[in-house]
């Protein structure tokens, strides 16, 4: 199988997700994402240790579970491999020629964002949870496993959080958080009434 037309069309996918961008000079919620999970995936890439006796076969990067966000790991996981120099295949029917298998099961992944009272801007955090696992294809023997958890984190105007969201995927919608009046009352109150009762308590011994 030929990888590079299959990277060529995830690479679109990403560049459409992207979309947005161009109308606000600041990263969408995908950029941020993507940023993030290459971030996550460089980091355990550096820790991973290939066998020698891998005869220059291809590796199999396979999901172990389904995620909507599975195409985008994909293609990040297929292009730092090929950049270290990797034989990679996304084939899952190429299994019999292929000597190790990299899977990956996304385990967390989002956008929050923080808001406050009066503020005119929204501190973002893009955050992924992704599971990695080299084994060999045949006898399902594990040479090495790691969780990684990355956190990635900007700061965008208000009135722009809208345009940068992606209504396609769920995973790359801000999940936001505006402080409101009523988390600063309500310990005033519970305080008061507090207070007033030890008073009255008190007072009438």
């Amino acid at each position: 199988m030929t990888l590079l037309p299959v990277l060529h069309r995830l690479f679109a996918a990403l560049l459409i997700c992207a979309t947005a961008a161009a109308a606000a000079p600041f990263p969408t919620n995908m950029d941020l994402l993507v940023e993030t999970v290459t971030s996550a995936i460089e980091e355990g890439l550096a820790q991973m240790s290939m066998p020698e006796d891998t005869g220059g076969a291809p590796l199999l990067v396979i999901p172990q579970s389904k995620h909507d966000a599975n195409w985008m790991v994909d293609h990040l996981l297929a292009e730092r491999l090929l950049g270290r120099g990797f034989n990679v295949t996304l084939d899952s029917t190429t299994k019999q020629l292929s000597h190790m298998r990299l899977s990956y099961r996304v385990l967390d992944l989002g956008v929050t964002g923080r808001s406050g009272l009066r503020g005119s801007h929204v501190d973002r955090q893009g955050r992924v949870t992704l599971a990695l696992q080299l084994s060999d294809a045949a006898s399902d023997v594990v040479h090495w496993q790691d969780e990684i958890t990355r956190t990635l984190r900007d700061q965008v105007p208000k009135q722009r959080i809208e345009l940068l969201q992606h209504d396609k995927f769920k995973f790359a919608k801000t999940e936001l958080e505006e402080q409101t009046w009523g988390k600063f009352v309500e310990p005033v109150i519970v305080s008061t009434v507090l207070g007033g009762l030890i008073y009255l308590f008190f007072s009438n011994r």
